[in-house]
């Protein structure tokens, strides 16, 4: 590739993320079936705990690359709508966990269902090539976004140390 093909490319790639952003969000506010519309933040939250389990609010906060009060506030939002609760953590007692409750899977399921039912409506007549493609360029992108944050996040904590 040649710079003047990437000069080109990327504003129209950024554009189009933050498209796919914006209406994304859309499709999670419909709420599923369940009728409880989840915003992005708790969308990610919820999925992060489904997927990765238990986790104390400071590793979902890491996770997500926002500052414990952030994760606070949601994780506030999140217990009191009953979606998730705090349990002790067996390996320290002065610590709790964060988990999904049988709501907050029930919830999410639903979400992610809806979610993934656009997704497959709207790729059921790509090509099979197409969908592959699609797949392994998407997962590249978000590997290299992960690790460019991971880099700018170790050295905004060097900086304020």
């Amino acid at each position: 590739m040649q710079a003047n093909d990437l000069a080109v490319a990327a504003p129209i790639i950024e554009r189009e993320l933050t498209l796919l952003v914006r209406r994304a969000q859309k499709v999670s506010l419909r709420g599923g079936k369940m009728g409880l519309p989840l915003d992005r933040a708790a969308y990610s939250i919820l999925g992060r705990l489904c997927d990765a389990g238990a986790q104390r609010p400071g590793a979902l906060a890491e996770h997500f690359y926002l500052e414990p009060s952030t994760i606070s506030r949601q994780v506030a939002a999140l217990e009191k709508a009953g979606l998730i609760e705090r349990a002790a953590d067996t390996e320290d007692g002065r610590a709790s966990l964060l988990k999904l409750t049988g709501h907050g899977e029930e919830v999410l399921v639903a979400t992610r269902n809806e979610r993934r039912r656009v997704v497959h409506d709207l790729l059921s007549t790509w090509s099979a090539e197409d969908l592959t493609q699609f797949a392994t360029l998407l997962a590249a992108f978000n590997a290299g976004l992960d690790q460019q944050l991971d880099t700018h996040h170790r050295l905004d904590e060097g900086a304020s140390r």
